[in-house]
């Protein structure tokens, strides 16, 4: 077993179930069968496993927006990947809430991740529409993150099927492209 990797697994599910502040390491260790001293043989702190984690989702996201011939393509890779970056933004909004308690340098770190990925999506839609790629990122990060917020939250809907629709109207609402 890869313990850093299922550390980091646990993480992004325990995170979204129960909020970042209700989830500790010792918890985190419990589940897996370990000892917290295993757990600190790879993350010093549980904001150092939160920060593994949305790097990770970073990378995955970014590497989905240099998948495929088109633009659509890209964008339905990377809102796909998205799928692992919807639990620690999760974790950003626990964070920051009074209900479950909260960890402001965590939402710190997890709204610096966010905003991160945001830039690297305007990069790949300024390359498609010179000029418009912030609003662009915004409103496509809109799409993608209500589509997750429904299939989580509301029975009846169905994931993929979202994504696909809205990426295709996404990409068929963009002006084309000057020549």
């Amino acid at each position: 077993m890869d313990t850093r990797q299922a550390l980091l697994d646990r993480a992004r599910h325990a995170f979204a179930e129960r909020g970042y502040a209700a989830t500790s390491l010792e918890d985190l260790a419990r589940g897996l069968g370990l000892t917290k001293a295993a757990v600190y043989h790879h993350f010093a702190s549980k904001r150092e496993l939160l920060e593994a984690l949305l790097e990770e989702s970073f990378q995955k996201a970014d590497r989905a927006l240099e998948q495929g011939e088109t633009l659509e393509e890209r964008l339905l890779s990377y809102a796909l990947a998205y799928r692992d970056q919807i639990e620690p933004l999760t974790a950003l909004m626990t964070a920051q809430s009074g209900r479950r308690g909260g960890d402001q340098q965590a939402a710190r770190v997890a709204l610096e991740a966010m905003s991160r990925g945001l830039v690297r999506l305007q990069q790949s839609l300024e390359q498609a529409v010179p000029g418009q790629g912030q609003p662009l990122a915004a409103i496509f990060a809109s799409i993608v993150h209500g589509a997750y917020m429904m299939a989580r939250h509301l029975p009846g809907y169905e994931l993929e099927g979202m994504l696909r629709t809205g990426v295709q109207l996404f990409v068929r609402g963009l002006p084309a492209p000057p020549v």
